[in-house]
């Protein structure tokens, strides 16, 4: 197996180059995709505001119904192969909807379909990678393996939506959506090419039911990680509702078109990158819990929303979404990697796959309520003013959720995976 020494830079592991890479295509064909099919949804076949909520949840319900049977699943297989699968499926489901297209069939009924389907196969390739990536990798290495994978996952964040967006103009809803689930096959080719080999891990022989309790049982009664999937629970719920309302903000408040929609998701993705990039520095500098409290500004940028209502609203909401898009990806990272850090090699898939559960269980529930919410506020206050309140509401939300983490003590574990920035000094 091709490990990665502590003196190591991980970017120069072969493996590990391949791994970022198809995970990075992975993460695009997730934000052309994630933008082109609301895209349809609203633009194509008229959908309301509850709906595009709905169409929102759906995607994120895989993770309550299959993460934490995924995570007993991976305990025995061999993740490469699954994050394979995993890829091709997301390929052809979303390639059913431009076939349907073809002979005039599609509905907002096979929207809801495909992103179940693609929602279903993403717990998989998420949590196979997040399993996988400490048999690439070592410990010391992993914050900086992590910032990688959050730098590529931002970056996806800028280019996608500006892609989805001009492919959408260019070559119509349908054929854009088919060159949108491309990076999907790429991804499993990549993923081909990585020749490390998992190491054979102790299990016991235990049931599907116990392997899940067991993973539960890990993260309920170890303190860090108990704080940590809370936080990340009430922050996932606010995002929800941000995610669910922000393009029937741009579409129907701004009167954008799609490339001018995507434009402006992905401008919020510049901060993104930002964060990704000194996730590692702050870390190093303030220590984990203190930076991981700092993301909590995420809050005070969404408090600024009701300033789209005054004057240049697209700008307004262009520096809102900037800045408060440093936050999540810092989020990420510090929170992936300490949970990598204090879990034992054969509790990886079970562990990440109870946070992972536990933590986007939160977002259908979110975007369910920002698109009732929109709804609801719309029609009292106006589409401008209702969408503004749910935005607001969402965000700060959000950002409140950092209030959790002051729970954790700055001793024991958190010192534990402060010696894992050490390499940024």
């Amino acid at each position: 197996m091709q490990v990665a020494t502590a003196g190591a830079t991980v970017g120069m592991a072969r493996d590990f180059r391949w791994f970022w890479t198809s995970q990075t295509l992975s993460f695009t064909g997730d934000r052309l995709t994630g933008f082109a099919v609301p895209s349809i949804a609203i633009l194509a076949l008229g959908a309301s505001a509850a709906e595009v909520g709905a169409l929102a949840a759906v995607g994120w319900l895989a993770y309550p119904a299959l993460g934490l049977v995924a995570g007993g699943v991976l305990a025995h297989l061999p993740r490469r192969p699954v994050m394979i699968a995993g890829e091709l499926i997301r390929f052809a489901a979303f390639v059913t909807i431009p076939l349907a297209a073809l002979g005039g069939w599609v509905t907002t009924a096979q929207l809801f379909v495909v992103v179940g389907i693609a929602g279903a196969a993403t717990v998989f390739v998420d949590i196979a990678g997040q399993s996988y990536l400490p048999a690439l990798v070592d410990r010391q290495t992993l914050v900086g393996a992590n910032s990688r994978l959050q730098s590529s996952d931002s970056l996806s964040k800028l280019a996608g939506p500006a892609l989805a967006g001009a492919a959408l103009k260019l070559a119509g809803p349908y054929v854009g959506l088919l060159l949108s689930a491309v990076p999907f096959l790429a991804s499993a080719f990549g993923r081909t090419r990585i020749r490390a080999i998992e190491p054979p891990l102790e299990l016991p022989v235990e049931a599907m039911p116990a392997r899940i309790r067991r993973g539960l049982g890990f993260v309920w009664r170890h303190d860090l990680l108990r704080q940590l999937v809370g936080a990340a629970a009430v922050r996932s719920l606010g995002i929800g509702m941000v995610d669910a309302v922000l393009l029937l903000f741009a579409y129907r408040a701004l009167g954008l078109s799609s490339l001018q929609g995507g434009l402006l998701i992905a401008a919020g993705s510049i901060g993104g990158l930002l964060g990704a990039f000194i996730a590692n520095k702050l870390a190093g500098r303030l220590g984990m819990r203190r930076a991981l409290l700092l993301t909590g500004l995420e809050g005070l940028c969404w408090l600024a929303i009701p300033l789209c209502l005054v004057a240049a609203p697209v700008i307004a909401l262009v520096v809102i979404r900037i800045c408060a898009s440093v936050w999540m990806p810092m989020w990420n990272i510090l929170t992936t990697s300490l949970r990598q850090a204090v879990t034992p090699p054969a509790m990886q898939s079970t562990v990440h796959a109870t946070a992972r559960t536990l933590t986007s269980a939160t977002i259908p529930l979110g975007a369910l309520l920002g698109g009732l919410a929109g709804d609801v506020l719309s029609r009292q206050l106006g589409t401008s003013a209702g969408l503004v309140v749910v935005l607001a509401v969402g965000g700060v939300l959000a950002g409140c959720s950092v209030v959790l983490v002051n729970q954790v003590s700055p001793a024991g574990d958190v010192q534990v995976a402060d010696r894992v920035t050490e390499e940024v000094g």
